[in-house]
């Protein structure tokens, strides 16, 4: 059976039914008004053949065998002295498509992309090339969506570490708005004074974000996301925990070693105090080598690999591969060609005539042609630096006797990810063994004690949105000299009023790290195909769904209980007639 769209003035003369449905129609309309000037004409130029291709029907594509005509017309100003009648309800001018195939294959393209949706589109019936398919997306257009007050921002990776674009959604329905090509301080700040009733913007701590806020949206009141504010908070306290805990590891250490007969020493490292990232690094260095002269000097008391794995809570296999290299570090890595090689030996002549300057040296390799990062060459200049870790490393004897063994102590076994993840989660979803290795690792050290209580009362304030108190925990920061949290206290301070607010106000930018997934997805569906503005249709496409889908089960819900109501009136009028 084939239903077929009631158009006036079309008559259908034939229908041919074999591998396709073939259909032969013809006007029948006496006059037709001219698209240019709208005068009604009558007077028939010639007659011509138009072949269209529809949906099709149980499986069987559908050709459209058109028999239009060419009008004269009658106004003799007219630009379009010759014109064909047109079909609005069926096709547009010059299509080989009908407007309900078109339509069918513009949502296979914004739903599965074009490539994807071409072989769906085959498999039903619905044939369009990939490129066809896109081309009906580019002339898609979205409705308006509802301006709204309270906005999020975000980056997105074109390219990871090289080029990144803007995601802004909606906080309020949780969907995409607007998607941005880039996210530099000129782009975001002019999308912003298109917008001036905006008054709210979540962000996380980016300083591109900031000023282009500030810059393109002054009236708005700027939110720090709390999740990073989190993030950065663990890394400061993880850098604090790495540097006491491999103090103790090493005072335990000297004591063992005291007790046996065998004299202590080692030499005292320097720690300097430069950026933060480095800290982090020589802290975790430094716990590493800790805990394997811990797994040396059991395997120095007789036990085998798989009771100190046991012991430890490590993988017994790197516990075998520690003590079979004598080193918890692995092989150096073959080195491979690399753009800096032809410039080391200029370095090393700089260096040796005092130039230590990073920028200045840098600037010299750029001027002879260098086209590496600069960061390849701070990387070298810091292998020329004296080591900032000449630590002590036990030797490892495993032919020696064996001595009484103690009871292992959880400061030793515990890693510092392990120790940060008991200092973040709450005190009830702990079980008794982590309270009690948390209680063990409070009273280890003061400086611990005082990162368990500046954590736990930055998390009360994230927890209860408590903003007020954030002077009053930055003054116990600062006093308690802890060196780890200088980075985040600094960073706090220069973003003050928007940490203030995202410790106040209920917004945030978690509704945007799943549309930043879902944005990811798409765009690496579509096979290099997905620039801007193909993205942004396929994004907002499926934002929109989403909202009317929600619109739809609101509409729902309410008309579900305004029946529920009227049915309650009407019991309770029948009652009171009762009564």
């Amino acid at each position: 059976m084939i239903i077929f769209l009631d158009l006036p003035n079309v008559q259908v003369e034939g229908v041919e039914v074999a591998e396709e449905i073939t259909l032969t129609l013809r006007t029948t309309s006496p006059t037709v008004p001219c698209p240019c000037c709208g005068t009604v004409s009558s007077r028939i130029q010639s007659r011509y053949t138009r072949t269209l291709r529809d949906l099709p029907s149980a499986g069987r594509p559908i050709r459209l065998i058109m028999h239009v005509r060419r009008f004269f017309c009658k106004k003799s100003t007219c630009a379009q002295k010759i014109f064909t009648e047109r079909l609005p309800e069926l096709c547009q001018p010059y299509a080989q498509r009908t407007k309900q195939l078109q339509e069918a294959l513009c949502r296979l393209g914004l739903a599965a992309g074009g490539q994807a949706g071409a072989e769906i589109g085959s498999e039903q019936g619905i044939n369009g090339s990939r490129d066809t398919i896109l081309r009906l997306v580019r002339r898609h257009h979205l409705p308006d969506l509802p301006k709204s007050p309270i906005v999020g921002i975000d980056d997105w990776s074109w390219k990871r570490r090289q080029r990144y674009g803007t995601l802004i959604c909606d906080l309020v329905s949780h969907q995409p708005i607007d998607l941005l090509s880039d996210r530099s301080v000129e782009t975001v700040s002019a999308w912003f004074q298109a917008r001036p009733y905006i008054e709210i913007v979540s962000r996380d701590g980016s300083s591109e974000y900031a000023s282009a806020i500030k810059k393109g949206a002054p009236q708005a009141r700027q939110v720090s996301d709390r999740w990073h504010l989190v993030k950065n908070l663990a890394t400061c306290a993880s850098v604090q925990l790495a540097q006491c805990l491999t103090q103790l590891r090493r005072t335990e250490q000297a004591r063992a070693n005291t007790s046996d007969g065998e004299p202590f020493s080692h030499e005292q490292y320097s720690h300097p105090r430069t950026r933060a990232e480095q800290r982090t690094q020589q802290t975790r260095q430094a716990e590493r080598l800790a805990r394997y002269e811990h797994i040396a000097a059991l395997f120095k008391q007789g036990m085998k690999s798989a009771e100190i794995a046991a012991q430890i809570g490590m993988p017994e296999r790197t516990v075998r591969h520690w003590l079979s290299r004598g080193t918890p570090y692995s092989r150096p890595r073959r080195q491979r060609a690399r753009l800096l090689d032809p410039y080391q030996t200029y370095l090393l002549q700089r260096w040796n005539q005092g130039c230590h300057n990073g920028s200045q040296l840098e600037a010299e390799l750029r001027a002879k042609g260098y086209k590496g990062s600069g960061r390849a060459v701070y990387r070298y200049l810091a292998t020329l630096e004296p080591s900032a870790f000449p630590l002590r490393r036990s030797a490892v004897s495993p032919g020696s006797q064996n001595t009484s063994l103690t009871p292992p102590n959880p400061l030793r076994t515990m890693s510092v990810r392990q120790a940060t993840w008991l200092f973040f989660r709450k005190p009830d979803e702990l079980k008794e063994e982590e309270l009690e290795r948390l209680r063990l690792l409070r009273q280890a050290s003061p400086h611990i004690e005082t990162t368990y209580h500046l954590v736990k009362q930055f998390l009360q304030m994230v927890r209860e949105r408590t903003g007020e108190q954030l002077d009053t925990w930055l003054a116990a920061v600062q006093a308690s000299h802890l060196e780890a949290f200088e980075s985040f206290v600094t960073g706090v301070q220069q973003d003050k009023d928007a940490v203030v607010a995202g410790l106040t106000l209920e917004w945030s930018n978690g509704p945007l790290e799943g549309n930043v997934n879902r944005l990811k997805l798409i765009k690496r569906s579509m096979y290099g195909r997905a620039e801007i503005d193909l993205l942004k249709l396929r994004v907002l496409h499926h934002s929109k769904k989403s909202q009317d889908r929600k619109n739809k089960r609101n509409k729902k819900q309410q008309k579900s209980l305004k029946n529920s109501a009227s049915s309650l009136h009407a019991t309770t009028t029948e009652l009171s007639q009762v009564a």
